[in-house]
């Protein structure tokens, strides 16, 4: 069998289209699979090898989508019909984290929005954030303006202002001297950290309503509330998938 040799940061890049990462070559066939129209064959997905098994995580996906969607509230899921968007990854992310977008707005570097609703699902960036000790699931909310991402100029003064605002936030990403990403944990409450579903209550109830105002008030184009529409529509299409699982 041939041997290729791909340097670190092409592994990484691997690494985040993986789902579970059976094997580096699983994830280059799905690339070509998609790259040339291939209809990829149905494997079962292995679980994952930190943390939470591919079920969990799963689960984690769908009660998620459930709780946002029973509270009525205007959110973005997975948006590109993705392979892993079939097996039940209703939002953008793997199986080391997810995220959950409720403005409009992306960090073209990151690849995240600028602002979300963030669950570490492994420990693999926890521990380099230096939260080894910490339960997983871990939550929080992910700010992400990074130095040179598209428009990032004119995103700084909400950003700033969101973490005036609600305090607490660290930040984990700096370039150049400018600090472009920053996390507040859902830690230290009167609940489990590892409460996702607290901690998205607690995100919608307390936090969410503060970084309405802010954007309302910014009145800027490049971070600002969902289309209503657009958000059904991408719903709705997961629901369809959902009924036939």
């Amino acid at each position: 069998m041939p041997t290729i040799n791909v340097s670190d940061s092409l592994f990484a890049r691997l690494e985040k289209h993986a789902v579970g990462f059976a094997t580096p070559e699983s994830v280059i066939e799905m690339l070509l699979n998609e790259y040339e129209g291939v209809e990829a064959r149905k494997t079962l997905v292995p679980d994952a090898d930190d943390n939470l098994g591919n079920r969990r995580i799963l689960k984690i996906h769908d009660e998620l989508f459930q709780f946002l969607k029973e509270r009525g509230v205007i959110f973005m899921p997975r948006q590109k019909a993705h392979e892993r968007l079939s097996q039940g990854y209703w939002f953008t992310g793997n199986d080391n984290y997810l995220s959950i977008s409720f403005y409009t707005g992306g960090d073209t570097y990151n690849k995240t929005p600028n602002i979300c609703f963030h669950v570490y699902l492994s420990d693999h960036y926890p521990n380099s954030l230096g939260k080894s000790n910490s339960s997983i699931p871990l939550c929080c909310i992910q700010l992400s303006n990074i130095l040179g991402s598209d428009k990032w100029e004119t995103k700084v003064p909400v950003i700033t202002k969101i973490i005036e605002e609600l305090g607490g936030f660290e930040c984990n990403r700096v370039d150049d001297g400018v600090e472009g990403r920053w996390n507040r944990y859902y830690e230290h409450r009167n609940y489990s950290s590892a409460d996702y579903l607290k901690c998205l209550e607690d995100f919608l109830t307390n936090d969410k309503p503060v970084i309405d105002e802010i954007i309302r008030t910014a009145k800027i184009t490049e971070i600002c509330f969902l289309d209503k529409d657009k958000s059904d529509r991408k719903i709705n299409a997961i629901d369809k998938i959902r009924n036939k699982r």
